[in-house]
């Protein structure tokens, strides 16, 4: 049955703020409880407020309206999830100590190339200050602790796993060749005029002759791409499908033999492309995507005890929802 209702006891109000109460004054409307806990109306809001905007982009007048309340379903059964969790981790004693939560803030802050005054700095420009960092960062080192210790174990993954996973991969794919290729960025600054926009085209024209007449590639790519990710490594981008590629792309080495380079002018950058080399279907390494196969199969899994076990959790808890 769908239900709801207003909590104005001002002893509850003291029991969530610390403060007491006025009479007759509106403290927050419960939502769902969750062994005796409380999730409001309040708490489901907050998350709606940060996520509304992204899952919610094009929609408006009534759609939006029933998008948004299937939303908010979804967001009170994560508060529940959430809830049975953290309830979890209390009764199993994981803890963590302050020395963790600042290493793993210094491990944030030296991926963004930041020292940790400048990392709180930049988070509180984004509303969020030091403390509250702090106490999430200890809160998802907790969960994670938690999730390796309970779910983790409920997991197997074998070699025989995925090598039956490479199998059916490869014969799903095994009318699909590819391409391995190597490419030359050159990129266009936001505000080129017209007069730099030809300098490049020209040092395109220039440079796709040079290949043409034989200029060894990988040399071309180190010296002039404009692109970190492939220049020292002489450019070589990877494996290709067709269907990876934009029809631009396609088209521009449908009509160009192996090793050939080509030309693709886009808005923003021009791209001199060259294939490489033809991969036969099935030629996939199994070694080299045996990694990458089982860091896949093991997050699924994960994500398939998670449910299982948060099924389980909501079986033995007592969960009342109030529509």
């Amino acid at each position: 049955m769908v239900r709801s209702f207003v909590v104005f006891v001002a002893g509850l109000w003291s029991v969530l703020t610390g403060a007491p109460a006025q009479a007759g004054e509106l403290v927050d409307q419960v939502v769902a409880v969750v062994n005796q806990e409380l999730i409001l109306h309040s708490d489901v809001e907050e998350v709606l407020t940060l996520v509304e905007e992204q899952e919610l982009k094009g929609l408006d007048g009534p759609q939006r309206a029933a998008a948004r309340q299937d939303l908010r379903e979804q967001v009170v059964d994560g508060l529940i999830d959430q809830k049975l969790m953290e309830q979890a981790m209390d009764r199993s004693g994981v803890e963590v100590g302050e020395r963790e939560v600042e290493s793993a803030i210094s491990d944030v802050a030296r991926q963004n190339k930041l020292s940790v005054p400048q990392l709180m700095e930049q988070l509180q420009k984004q509303g969020m200050n030091p403390q509250d960092y702090r106490k999430e960062m200890r809160k998802q080192i907790r969960q994670y602790r938690f999730m390796e210790l309970e779910i983790r174990s409920r997991v197997n993954v074998t070699d025989e796993d995925i090598r039956a996973h490479f199998n059916r991969a490869q014969a799903e794919q095994a009318r699909e060749p590819a391409w391995r290729l190597q490419r030359i960025l050159l990129t266009l600054p936001r505000d080129a005029d017209d007069e730099l926009v030809a300098a490049l085209s020209s040092e395109a024209d220039v440079l796709l002759e040079q290949l043409r007449a034989g200029k060894d590639f990988a040399q071309v790519a180190r010296l002039r791409s404009d692109d970190p990710a492939t220049r020292e490594q002489g450019g070589e981008a990877g494996v290709f499908k067709r269907r990876d590629l934009s029809s631009a792309f396609v088209s521009a080495l449908e009509s160009a033999a192996v090793g050939e380079a080509v030309r693709v002018d886009t808005p923003r950058a021009i791209f001199l492309l060259r294939v490489a080399e033809e991969i036969e279907p099935g030629e996939a390494d199994f070694e080299e995507q045996r990694a990458t196969i089982g860091r896949q199969l093991n997050e699924a899994a994960m994500e398939r005890e998670l449910e299982l076990w948060t099924a389980e959790q909501r079986r033995s808890a007592h969960v009342e929802v109030f529509r």
